[in-house]
């Protein structure tokens, strides 16, 4: 699985607790799967999106911050959202939620000829430069164009991968991440506030959910217009899988943890940050 095209969902509903997971699989083992199947690259550039955030937030609010402000603030997200921190707690995750016999059919999977397939069509269609509005276009044209056996194949793939709820709670927890830098920095902010604007981003996600289920199955359209429908609704099944399931689920509270780990530490860096003045 790569997430590219789940917009670095994080499925916050399936996380269950902040605290380090209990190995089920080793974490060698799961560090190959997350290498495999694409997280661990990925997962560098969730920091660089909420780094881009914070700037152009800045930006839009000239004056408000300070330019040595701006460069604490920034050089804290650089930090509290490095890679390497972000995947230790995805690793972990995946480790505690996967099942020794999960291992071998997710790798048989990844290695197969298929699973290097659609790996190569999503990093494709990851590094071609269309913009959103072309790709939802494209991605329509695509669907109205697709037998019934397909779209079923695409909607199964949308389901399994719980791409809308991960969208959304992705897109709250890094405007979260934003705000809370921009926040930090205003020394009469307390946590009660802070609180309240992580309740009033939450507010907006029955709207998020309404708008990436519109958007959706047209973007996966796009993704996957070179796959066949055979192929692709092989796909669909392995996702459908019992180990697929389960790997989706741990990927998903390995993305959403590392949100959470690096928000906690970027609040933590700005607090230290200012006390030093």
């Amino acid at each position: 699985m790569t997430l590219t095209y789940r917009m670095w969902g994080a499925a916050l509903a399936l996380l269950a607790g902040q605290g380090v997971a209990v190995a089920a699989i080793g974490p060698e083992a799961a560090t190959e799967l997350t290498h495999k199947s694409g997280l661990w690259v990925q997962l560098e550039s969730l920091g660089a999106q909420v780094q881009a955030g914070m700037a152009d937030s800045m930006a839009k609010s000239p004056g408000q911050l300070t330019e040595p402000q701006k460069t604490r603030m920034l050089d804290c997200a650089k930090t509290a959202y490095a890679a390497d921190g972000l995947r230790a707690v995805a690793v972990d995750a995946v480790a505690g939620t996967l099942q020794p016999a999960d291992v071998a059919p997710l790798t048989g999977w990844y290695d197969s000829a298929l699973g290097h397939k659609i790996a190569a069509i999503e990093e494709a269609s990851a590094a071609q430069v269309v913009t959103p509005q072309e790709r939802l276009q494209r991605g329509g044209e695509a669907l109205g164009h697709a037998s019934e056996s397909r779209k079923a194949a695409l909607d199964a793939i949308l389901v399994e991968t719980h791409s809308v709820e991960m969208m959304a709670d992705t897109l709250i927890e890094m405007a979260y991440a934003v705000q809370q830098g921009m926040a930090s920095l205003d020394p009469a902010t307390t946590t009660a506030a802070l609180a309240q604007i992580k309740a009033n981003l939450a507010s907006h996600r029955p709207q998020l959910l309404q708008h990436y289920a519109q958007i959706s199955l047209p973007a996966y359209a796009f993704t996957y217009t070179g796959l066949g429908d055979d192929d692709l609704k092989q796909y669909a099944d392995h996702l459908s899988s019992p180990s697929a399931k389960t790997f989706n689920d741990g990927s998903s509270r390995g993305v959403a943890r590392a949100l959470s780990a690096g928000s906690v530490k970027l609040g933590r860096c700005l607090k230290e940050a200012g006390a030093r003045g």
